[in-house]
């Protein structure tokens, strides 16, 4: 409906515009020959020919939108037909697929899995594009492999499995011989591997949806062909026309990584798309249990689950790896508990990255409590303490911290929970609260911030009008930060955090905020008639007072806010009319505004607008404990200005005035955060964060280094994932300082020192 209210838009331009230049175009004519107007035109003669051209520029843009959009499917057509496209998009598919298994723990161990059949998993449909030529389901062929079994079920399966069963893994081994396919036989379907976890269900239309389709549908189609773009770079009209086509075998990896309220709605979208779309091979994994919990079941031909792996299995496999897998063998033989988690191909690559090359008698006897969180502990350990070439150094707590920061926002923030994001986008860090990064904002920089920009606006004020006016900016800001509310707490933890360097930074940047501020409001005050500079910030001030009226349920405040309105409008107005320096006093009133927006700005800054605290016990309360470093910035200011020249007298009172009328005018902004207080809030966060070893100063290099050792892998130019959900969610819920100590201590059985994840 939307793209056939666009072409009738585009139609009615057109015809609007074309008669307008044809009752327009003879008129100009005649004038331009000597005659004359209808009398209502005749005072816009002067426009008749640019509203002329105008028209017809109208005239052809429209034209060439509405040629453009009817041309779209035939040139989408063609251009999926054209010889190229095929092999650069199976040639992307298959570097894609080299990059992750080039970046996966599978890549080390090469297992067969063990496969069985579980019908009762699906419901098989009866309109499949390919059927059987006799009623029953195919069984799958004893020991086959992935490939073998969904030729089986007939190109359309589901592959069940356990968390770290190998479910991703055979997805991918499936990609890579129908790749293989592809590239032999043209009219074999293109496989294309696809995360789930991104999907949002969205039902909300766009240009280019196939009206036929449902608005889920439609979404899903529209995310599906965004996701080919991004990951192949498969032009999107190319995809949907390929997609018509029976061009694509998807393979949907990850059902249980949807969001849960959503993960219901891709059976009945999946069915839908097969009617709708010529989908001759589909393939979709999920865990066991988020399967079973799911109300709709997927309408596929067969469904296979992965065996766990068998004793013998392990065996064969530690067997295979001689001394390097020694202290493997070992751990397992000392704790027979180990042999019931290391049933996964995940469990088994993480035992043996832990333990390769470790002498048997290293591995201490005696069994743990949490045998998984210990193994984890053990493979993080591992894998961070091993020299690797071509990385840069980090220390362990720093790297251990960045680890546990990214995979706890990975898998709290909102789509694809899997791959490391490439910024950090403000709803990661609800939630996230940390004491030291907490002290280091109230403690430090608010402090800090505070000095610094009433030391810069009384440094710019005492310069530009005398010691008086500096003193009213130190004065007006006293006043503003004592009242409330007050934004910062007296945190008992993170005394041990580094101050100094952190404290001269943000003095600086307050300093030279406050002195540019002022600088800036002053001389655009003087550029303009005072009147009209004291206009302009009237209106500001009435437009704020304004949208309180509006926003405010209380009416007594709605009178003090009238009052205090009126009151400073008539006494600016006095003392502007009565000064014999009006420029000054508007000089003034401007800087009182930056002054008290600025001090706004830092009381909105600290962290606990965007987290609550743990609980009090952190805590000593809160109160205004700003007044020594409010007094000292401002005393600092007086100072500098002093000993670069300014004046000590008193001639510019109006000034000081302007100042105190500003202050007073600003303080009804107070309750609301100001617009950006939000994202400077979150910038700041962010570079604590980063301060305080939290994150890693540059992404792509640390990404490099956890990837070299096995924590993530490479899905992409500049893409990274966990190597596994499992791995991620250790780290998120691990103590990430007593797992730097953990990697402190295997550094120096190794030899080298503690505190440094060395690199060659």
């Amino acid at each position: 409906m939307r793209i056939r209210g666009n072409a009738l838009l585009r139609v009615v331009v057109v015809i609007l515009t074309v008669s307008l230049t044809l009752v327009l175009l003879p008129i100009a004519i005649n004038v331009g020959t000597g005659g004359t107007a209808p009398g209502f035109l005749a005072p816009y003669v002067g426009w008749t020919w640019p509203l002329i051209g105008v028209l017809w520029l109208v005239a052809i843009l429209t034209g060439l939108w509405e040629f453009r959009s009817r041309r779209t499917v035939g040139l989408s057509a063609r251009s999926a037909d054209q010889p190229r496209n095929r092999p650069n998009a199976l040639a992307r598919v298959d570097r894609y697929l080299a990059d992750r298994f080039a970046g996966s723990l599978a890549s080390r161990t090469q297992l067969a899995l063990a496969l069985e059949v579980s019908p009762e998993a699906v419901i098989r449909p009866y309109d499949l594009l390919v059927q059987p030529l006799d009623s029953h389901v195919s069984e799958i062929r004893e020991d086959a492999d992935i490939t073998a079994a969904f030729d089986d079920l007939q190109d359309s399966m589901l592959i069940l499995g356990a968390p770290g069963a190998g479910k991703t893994t055979l997805l991918l081994e499936l990609a890579r011989a129908l790749a293989a396919k592809a590239h032999l036989d043209p009219s074999t379907p293109m496989p294309v591997v696809v995360d789930l976890a991104g999907w949002t269900a969205s039902t909300a239309r766009a240009d280019g949806d196939d009206p036929g389709d449902s608005p889920l549908l439609a979404g899903f189609v529209r995310w599906l062909l965004i996701e080919l773009s991004s990951r192949y770079q498969i032009p999107i009209a190319v995809g949907r026309v390929w997609l018509q086509r029976g061009g694509l075998a998807l393979l949907l990896d990850g059902l249980d990584e949807v969001s849960a309220p959503h993960q219901d709605k891709l059976a009945p979208v999946l069915d839908e798309l097969v009617q709708h779309y010529l989908i001759g091979q589909l393939a979709v994994t999920c865990r066991i249990l988020d399967y079973e919990r799911l109300q709709h079941r997927l309408k596929l031909y067969g469904a296979v689950q992965i065996r766990p792996l068998s004793r013998r299995q392990v065996l064969d496999y530690f067997a295979s790896g001689g001394q390097e897998l020694a202290g493997a063998r070992a751990a397992m033989e000392r704790d027979d508990d180990l042999w019931d988690l290391v049933n996964s191909p995940l469990m088994l690559n993480v035992m043996a990255l832990a333990y390769r090359g470790r002498d048997a008698r290293e591995v201490a006897a005696g069994a743990v409590a949490d045998h998984r969180r210990e193994l984890f502990d053990t493979f993080i350990s591992e894998v961070l303490s091993r020299q690797r070439s071509n990385t840069v150094s980090y220390d362990s707590k720093a790297a251990v911290r960045s680890l546990w920061c990214l995979a706890w926002w990975t898998r709290t923030r909102a789509g694809d929970r899997i791959e490391v994001p490439r910024r950090l986008t403000p709803n990661g860090w609800y939630g996230l609260v940390l004491p030291a990064v907490g002290y280091l904002a109230h403690m430090v920089c608010l402090p800090a911030l505070f000095a610094g920009l009433v030391g810069g606006a009384a440094l710019a004020a005492t310069a530009l009008y005398g010691v008086l006016s500096g003193l009213a900016v130190g004065v007006a800001a006293l006043v503003l930060v004592h009242v409330t509310p007050h934004t910062w707490w007296k945190l008992r933890e993170g005394r041990e955090q580094p101050r100094g360097l952190l404290q001269a930074v943000m003095l600086t940047v307050g300093a030279v905020t406050g002195l540019l501020s002022v600088l800036a409001v002053v001389a655009l005050a003087e550029q303009v008639p005072a009147w009209i500079g004291l206009a302009f910030q009237g209106a500001i001030v009435w437009s704020s007072y304004g949208l309180e009226y509006l926003l405010s349920p209380s009416n007594r405040r709605l009178v003090l806010l009238g009052v205090r309105l009126v009151g400073v409008t008539v006494a600016s107005w006095l003392v502007f009319t009565h000064v014999s320096d009006p420029h000054a006093f508007v000089a003034g009133c401007a800087t009182g505004l930056i002054v008290a927006q600025g001090i706004r700005f830092v009381k909105a800054l600290p962290m606990d607008h965007l987290v609550y605290p743990h609980g009090a016990d952190e805590y000593q309360g809160s109160g205004a404990r700003m007044d020594p470093w409010t007094i000292a910035g401002a005393l600092a200011g007086l100072l500098v200005a002093v000993a670069l020249g300014a004046s000590l007298g008193t001639h510019a009172l109006e000034a000081a005035l302007g100042i105190a009328a500003g202050t007073v005018a600003a303080k009804a902004w107070r309750r609301r955060a100001p617009v950006f207080a939000g994202a400077l809030s979150r910038l700041l966060h962010g570079f604590l964060l980063r301060w305080s070893g939290y994150l890693p100063w540059w992404r792509g290099a640390f990404l490099r280094y956890a990837a070299d050792r096995y924590v993530l892998a490479r899905t992409g130019p500049g893409e990274y994932a966990f190597i596994h959900l499992l791995v991620r969610d250790h780290l998120a819920e691990c103590d990430p300082d007593a797992l730097a100590a953990k990697v402190d201590e295997r550094i120096a059985a190794r030899g080298g020192r503690p505190g440094l994840a060395r690199s060659r």
